[in-house]
């Protein structure tokens, strides 16, 4: 059996439907006990990733409103009508990208590698010089 993720800090229980202290949804801590061993595997593999949206989060002062494991997208809400998608997390020549998709359908690739990734979030949110994703 695969032991839980949890790390005692868990947010859902306050209401967050993705958990601060392991990046785990609502649904997959309630239902732990109930899946099988290849279930939370698969969850367990995506939790280092998804520690990369719930950082973005904090940063943002967002909080993550969903995760989509099947997609590998998470929607990213910083103020009521301001929802952003991130995609799954990347490496490319050994930096890490967050692929996003912008309130008003625009893509970009954020480089969350470079130190000013969060002037560059906000510059992609609000039509300011971004590169688009390819």
């Amino acid at each position: 059996m695969i032991a839980t993720p949890c790390t005692g800090v868990c947010s859902t229980a306050v209401g967050d439907d993705v958990c601060f202290g392991c990046g785990r949804s609502f649904a997959e801590v309630s239902n732990w006990l109930a899946l099988d061993d290849a279930q939370r595997a698969a969850i367990q593999a995506q939790l280092s990733r998804r520690k990369v949206w719930l950082q973005m989060a904090m940063q943002t002062g967002g909080r993550l409103q969903s995760i989509r494991p099947a997609p590998r997208q998470a929607t990213l809400v910083l103020t009521p009508s301001l929802l952003v998608t991130l995609g799954w997390p990347q490496q490319r020549q050994g930096r890490g990208y967050v692929p996003l998709l912008t309130h008003d359908g625009r893509s970009y690739l954020l480089p969350v590698y470079r130190d000013d990734w969060l002037h560059l979030f906000w510059d992609c949110l609000f039509d300011a010089d971004c590169t688009p994703l390819n």
